[in-house]
């Protein structure tokens, strides 16, 4: 057994890109599940089979080859549909695979002229209508029909619509295919692209203009701390094909576009066994076998970051990219199919038990020809309901829980109800955290029963519970756990308004706690769950309330039926809601706005504001090398609900000695 965290520096450490925080840098690549229902979402043995890549300790976990193109899925060129159908499968998939700490991530893909098909089945396909830069036929025969540009724009705004009904199905980021022969390599390809407009020709900008202005839809659409992530082909490898210098040019003009340039290799002609054997890294190339055409693109890149593929295995190998900067992320497709709990193993240390990937193709020609991605040495590939279902006992560990909000409590109670010995630290004097500010609102009564409730659990399972101790990394490491949860929630958003810091303005939280705070007539900076449920409260101590919201409407924060009994409330308590009206200055008087028809002043005697919270994200990230097993729970992962905080909790401390 190995010391990790010194043999592994750089594949070890937590990664945040926007928004996102990823626990390592060993990213699953997308791959997709053969056993697709109706819609083209994954069955319930896709779902168990992304949720044990999850459940091994990597990165992200990625559906591969998703379509946004509306009309694709009616000509039925492809099999997985984000766009045509309602997504719950999809919804839990992502829930699946963010339960177990890994970032959940869709590859859309818009086939255009598509990669090239087997005889047999071109001939089934005459009738499609493929499209492409250039009018063509392909070497199959079929017919490319130039793209108009009213036609490209359809297709970007296709692209936002993609990723943004990924966003609502709960993906943190999506992935863009421009490889492996899909329709942005064919753009991008100064063989294929003579077009003499802003879209084609000799620059490589206007070539790689449909892209550029795809990835900046999703960011305008979904925001810019939702990561997209492009796979390229760094080279087309054939003589005919382009080289590392135009995969390099390409990469400059998605650099600070894209967060993540995914380097691949492939030619167009995907099934030329001299780029499939490639692009599907053979036995006969040694592992890491593109990670010098990353290192090449890396030097023309210099504000996304690089990631590659090939054939990885031997966390060494991957340790020593990173390390000489060939690249930022590692990515594993056919290795976690052979033991997704490589990431896991690294981590404790334990090398030597790895099943490492002799990159035979069993599983790529058993999905294509048998629809099962099935593995030559693990035989409980594709037969993922038998060993998720069939829990095996845990191993005992020692397991160190910080923080003692809702997401503690509940991983504290799960780990020592399956046997574990476990200390929960809270650096406070009460378990409960930010919550207990509402501990005296009539109207949620319940809740604070479930965490007297929570509490006298604890106590009856023998949970060693050390209230008012704030852990440094040191301290935590003292305690020397098998396993550590991090469980310390998250920071009261003050939001950047001339005068918040004046006499009478307090945060929600401050005002559920002590109500006298908000004296006279009050304002609410805020229309999510907490302003508006704090305008219910003060309305019913008798205060005379009013919200203001930057937003068109009330944030339900998900829950669209709880949603409507606040707005049950708000109708019944005569509470008005000033929507699309952002607060720009607050003075002694009150608050002065700009709404939808100019400046707007409300007097106010108090101010209370909603503006949400930060997760703890690098406080948490800095007890990641503390023991073999880490895990993110609650709030300072992602600021959410009590939901998920509950969920995401019990599932890390129910799997804890199971698989790792």
């Amino acid at each position: 057994m190995v010391d990790a965290f010194k043999e592994f520096p750089h594949l070890l450490a937590p990664l945040q890109i926007g928004d996102v925080v990823y626990r390592n840098h060993m990213f699953c690549a997308p791959t997709g599940h053969t056993d697709d229902i109706a819609p083209g979402q994954p069955s319930t043995e896709g779902l168990l089979a992304f949720e044990r890549i999850a459940i091994g300790g990597a990165a992200t976990v990625a559906e591969g080859e998703v379509i946004i193109d509306h009309t694709e899925f009616n000509d039925k060129k492809w099999p997985r549909d984000i766009v045509n159908r309602a997504n719950y499968n999809y919804s839990r998939m992502a829930d699946f695979v963010k339960r177990h700490g890994a970032v959940p991530t869709m590859e859309l893909c818009f086939s255009g002229s598509g990669p090239s098909k087997p005889s047999e089945i071109a001939a089934r396909l005459q009738h499609l209508t493929l499209e492409g830069p250039c009018d063509m036929t392909r070497p199959d025969g079929l017919q490319v029909k130039e793209m108009t540009e009213e036609r490209i724009m359809e297709v970007i705004r296709d692209f936002g619509l993609g990723a943004l009904a990924a966003k609502r199905a709960g993906f943190p980021m999506v992935s863009i295919h421009g490889a492996h022969s899909r329709a942005f390599q064919h753009w991008f390809s100064p063989t294929e692209n003579h077009r003499t407009d802003k879209w084609g020709g000799e620059s490589a900008e206007n070539r790689c203009r449909f892209a550029v202005m795809a990835i900046d839809e999703i960011h305008r659409v979904c925001g810019r701390g939702f990561p997209v992530e492009f796979r390229i082909s760094g080279t087309e490898i054939v003589p005919d094909g382009y080289g590392v210098d135009e995969g390099c040019r390409i990469a400059e003009q998605l650099d600070g576009h894209a967060d993540i340039i995914s380097v691949s290799v492939s030619a167009l002609n995907t099934l030329d066994p001299e780029s499939f054997s490639r692009t599907h890294l053979s036995m006969f190339y040694e592992q890491g076998h593109h990670a010098d055409v990353s290192a090449e693109i890396k030097k023309h890149v210099k504000k996304s970051l690089v990631g590659v593929a090939g054939g990885f295995s031997d966390p060494y190998v991957m340790e020593q990219v990173l390390a000489e900067g060939k690249a930022d992320i590692i990515y594993l497709a056919r290795q976690l199919n052979c033991d997704p709990d490589l990431p896991n193993k690294v981590r404790a240390g334990r090398v030597e038990d790895i099943r490492l990937c002799m990159r035979c193709l069993t599983c790529f020609s058993q999905t294509v020809g048998h629809g099962d991605m099935l593995c030559a040495l693990n035989p409980e590939a594709g037969r993922d309901r038998e060993s998720i279902y069939a829990l095996p006992a845990p191993r005992k560990l020692r397991v160190l829980v910080i923080g003692g909000g809702i997401a503690g409590m509940q991983a504290a109670e799960t780990a020592a109800k399956n046997g574990h010995d476990v200390v929960l630290c809270e650096k406070s004097g009460e378990l409960g955290g930010n919550i207990l500010c509402e501990r005296d609102v009539p109207f949620k009564e319940r809740l604070h029963h479930y965490i007297e409730q929570q509490k006298a659990k604890l106590e009856k399972l023998g949970v060693d519970v050390r209230l008012n101790t704030a852990l440094t990394h040191d301290a935590a490491a003292a305690f020397k756990p098998d396993a550590v949860i991090c469980a310390i929630g998250s920071d009261i958003v003050k939001p950047p308004i001339p005068g918040i810091d004046g006499k009478d303005i307090h945060s929600a939280v401050e005002t559920f706690a002590d109500p006298s705070l908000a004296q006279g007539k009050v304002v609410i900076l805020g229309a999510g769950l907490a302003g508006t449920e704090l305008a219910i409260y003060l309305r019913d101590l008798g205060r005379e309330v009013e919200v203001v919201e930057m937003g068109p409407g009330i944030n339900d924060g998900g829950n669209s039926c709880h949603g409507h009994a606040v707005k049950d409330m708000i109708i019944q308590k005569k509470i008005p809601i000033h929507v699309n009206t952002k607060a720009v200055e607050i003075t002694e008087r009150g608050v002065r706005c700009e709404g939808p028809e100019g400046e707007v002043f409300f007097e106010a005697d108090a101010v209370a504001y909603a503006a949400g919270t930060r997760a703890r994200k690098q406080e948490a990230m800095s007890f990641y090398d503390v023991a073999p097993i880490f895990h993110m729970v609650g709030d300072c992962k992602t600021a959410s609900t009590i939901l998920h905080a509950t969920g995401n909790a019990y599932t890390a401390a129910k799997f804890l000695g199971r698989f790792n």
